[in-house]
């Protein structure tokens, strides 16, 4: 079993990390400025916040990287877009830009899919509660095993000793008999 390291990432880094770097693409900075932000915040490096980043979230979050490069997109084009009237129920006379509609139901699919790997983080950390408390259970059990063999080998090396003092205690018994004459012995049979 492999100890985890002091300084690993943990989902909240990378959910804050994804975060900034996704605003700021919508923003229109750049991803370094956006690396450095985050190390303020993480108490990391930019240079840590960027390999993290290249290396695995940018994989995760590729829709999102896209739909935030369209908005990016919608931002820079000129505030006098042509600008289409709709009515909601209850609502009227809202205006959007004509591009809002494509760009809502990209995020709807996005957070669609973030809920969805949300609900499977949440599966995984419960598979690992458990998987921690079967650990310690299994644990108590080693550790009353051993103190069980503890105690075997305790009472076999005590039995042990004895075996051996009642050997040596019939061998001297066999030497005092040996010893015995045969007179003795015929008086001691009767």
């Amino acid at each position: 079993m492999t100890a985890a390291r002091q300084d690993a990432w943990t989902s909240d880094e990378d959910l804050v990390l994804a975060e900034l770097v996704l605003a700021y693409i919508r923003q229109g900075n750049t991803q370094l400025h956006a690396f450095e932000e985050a190390g303020r915040k993480l108490k990391r490096t930019a240079a840590a916040c960027g390999f993290r980043w290249n290396s695995n979230i940018r994989k995760k979050y590729k829709e999102g990287i896209d739909l935030a490069k369209k908005q990016r997109n919608v931002n820079k084009k000129d505030k006098s877009t042509e600008v289409k009237e709709y009515s909601v129920p209850g609502i009227e006379n809202k205006e959007i830009p004509t591009d809002d509609s494509i760009i809502l139901s990209d995020a709807i699919l996005f957070f669609q899919k973030l809920e969805n790997e949300l609900a499977a983080i949440e599966k995984y950390k419960q598979e690992n509660n458990q998987l921690k408390n079967e650990m310690l259970a299994y644990k108590a059990d080693k550790e009353a095993a051993f103190r069980a063999m503890e105690e075997m080998t305790k009472e076999f090396n005590q039995l042990k000793d004895e075996y051996r003092s009642l050997i040596t205690l019939l061998d001297k018994a066999r030497k005092m008999a040996g010893e015995l004459s045969d007179a003795e012995k015929v008086n001691a049979i009767f």
